[in-house]
């Protein structure tokens, strides 16, 4: 990671056009997507070690007793699912003269930049197993949704859409478990809302064009986030344009947030000691896990020739 100076601060596509800062006031501005998985798992405390989380294999059932007959036990399993949580980091280094001369503000918006970075690797990595850096597979064996063996293919055919909708929710109810919840892809906002019954209307007219998401689609809870397809960062698109299922069996959790911080000594990042160079870092950290309790209650709408991305990049 290289040190950030005045010139590769404004180096992207007419960004030497931002000095000095009263030039222009109004760049930057991202539309930063939220976590989708954040909004959908369910939550749960994680701790910094071991997390073991019990599930029901066995659920007790009851029985019918006539009067004065003996009753019976039920049998009651349990088994755990563990987890240890990893931590995400967003850094940044830059000299003092770009600090100072601050190019259009740039410096005023990295809070927010950085927020939206972590949001996008927890999702990416519960979602994908993915790094948001270089989208290469997570080293420490974690079980993600796209691993799921329910997969629908989602075609042109707009009459056909809200049958394979329907043919992933049995997928889903067939395995045991519930829809709760979808993870969208933009793409698939776009593809659905044109879905059109016999007659031309809209099947889903609740989906509108606010580009960040919509309510509840058909009685489901929902979350758009352009990490869901995978194409975000240094991640390759999987051809996932949504993921849904029982969002009940995915457990997610952080155990320490560290706000963003200006680091003036030291050399965080590997690129030499700050004060000798002149330069301040600014860095923030999220320590999260999560656990899929059965893969089997999601499935993923996948566009034609994709593979879904069960196995990262590579």
């Amino acid at each position: 990671m290289a040190t950030q100076d005045t010139a590769a601060l404004a180096g992207g596509n007419g960004g030497d056009a931002t000095l000095p800062r009263q030039v222009s006031a109004e760049i930057w501005k991202t539309a930063l997507d939220g976590s989708a998985v954040a909004q959908l798992a369910k939550t749960v405390p994680v701790i910094i070690g071991d997390n073991v989380i019990p599930t029901l294999t066995k659920r007790p059932a009851a029985y019918i007793v006539g009067e004065g007959q003996n009753k019976t036990a039920s049998d009651l399993q349990v088994g755990s699912k563990s987890f240890k949580p990893i931590k995400a980091v967003v850094g940044a280094e830059f000299t003092m003269e770009a600090v100072q001369a601050n190019p259009a503000g740039v410096l005023d918006q990295l809070s927010e930049e950085v927020s939206g970075a972590l949001a996008r690797q927890i999702d990416l990595a519960v979602l994908h197993g993915r790094q948001a850096a270089d989208g290469k597979q997570l080293s420490g064996g974690q079980e993600f949704l796209a691993q799921t063996k329910n997969s629908v293919t989602v075609g042109d055919d707009l009459a056909q859409i809200d049958q394979e909708l329907w043919e992933g929710y049995s997928k889903v109810v067939n395995s045991g478990g519930s829809m709760t919840g979808v993870a969208a892809d933009p793409r698939f906002n776009a593809l659905v809302a044109l879905a059109r019954d016999s007659e031309g209307r809209r099947i889903y007219p609740e989906i509108s064009m606010n580009g960040a998401g919509f309510g509840p689609f058909s009685a489901l809870t929902t979350a758009t986030a352009k990490a869901v397809g995978g194409n975000v960062d240094g991640s390759a698109d999987t051809g996932i344009l949504a993921i849904a299922g029982d969002y009940t069996a995915l457990r997610f959790g952080r155990a320490l947030d560290i706000p963003l911080t200006r680091i003036e000594y030291g050399d965080p990042f590997g690129n030499g000691d700050l004060q000798r160079r002149n330069c301040i870092a600014f860095k923030a950290e999220v320590l999260f896990g999560w656990a899929v309790m059965d893969g089997s209650h999601f499935v993923k709408y996948v566009t034609a020739g994709a593979d879904g991305g069960a196995e990262g990049n590579e």
